[in-house]
């Protein structure tokens, strides 16, 4: 892939692209059943099952990453309770070199992400790491998730792009299976969004192990 000739815009997922995906798992998948289960009086493995039917029953939807959402259906505060963990909040091994090489290259970098703005706040709080992007935009600004053709009609409008000439990369192979519908050029893989959990394979798809891989 040639970057300087063939690119001007990288878009960038941010959770389990550009930043460890252990925290959000730790703290969806442990950390808020711990708290469910506290707050209404049952055991870990009845929390558990209730948040499994929760997180199936949304999955994909606006509200699944919606902090309000969540913090009204379980009467959690979700954004209180989320830098909790905030310790675990990781920035991928290469990520720093990544942005600085694309800086260097004058390239326009953007994060596409579904996250909730509370929960991006915090972390770009954490890691320092908004002066690296010219914008930042969340799914919510628009109220519609990557995995809709209309949210990369909005961007692609609104920003300007020519997406024939944009790079793309998140960790979620049916995101970029919809970014390529929407004529995005280049797409790529996260081959271990969680560092603690075995790396992924994609069918339709070149992962990246470190992004340094792009520029040989």
């Amino acid at each position: 892939m040639h970057l300087i000739t063939d690119i001007d815009t990288v878009l960038l997922d941010m959770d389990g692209t550009l930043l460890d995906l252990h925290y959000d798992n730790h703290f969806w998948m442990e950390f808020v059943p711990e708290q469910y289960a506290d707050k209404a009086n049952i055991s870990l493995p009845e929390a558990h099952h209730f948040l499994s039917k929760q997180y199936h029953k949304l999955y994909g939807t606006i509200d699944w990453y919606c902090y309000d959402q969540w913090s009204s259906l379980l009467d959690l505060n979700i954004h209180q309770l989320q830098h909790q963990t905030n310790h675990k909040v990781q920035i991928r091994s290469d990520t720093l070199a990544f942005l600085t090489k694309l800086k260097q290259l004058n390239k326009r970098i953007i994060i596409l992400t579904n996250a909730h703005r509370s929960g991006v706040e915090m972390k770009m709080q954490i890691t320092g790491l908004s002066p690296y992007f010219d914008k930042i935009i969340s799914s919510h600004d628009y109220q519609i998730v990557k995995e809709n053709l209309v949210f990369w009609a909005t961007i692609q409008e609104q920003l300007k792009l020519d997406f024939s000439r944009c790079l793309f990369i998140d960790d979620n192979e049916h995101i970029l299976k919809v970014a390529q519908q929407a004529g995005v050029g280049h797409l790529c893989g996260i081959e271990a969004p969680d560092s603690k959990k075995p790396a992924q394979t994609m069918q339709e798809f070149k992962v990246l192990h470190l992004f340094n891989e792009l520029f040989t």
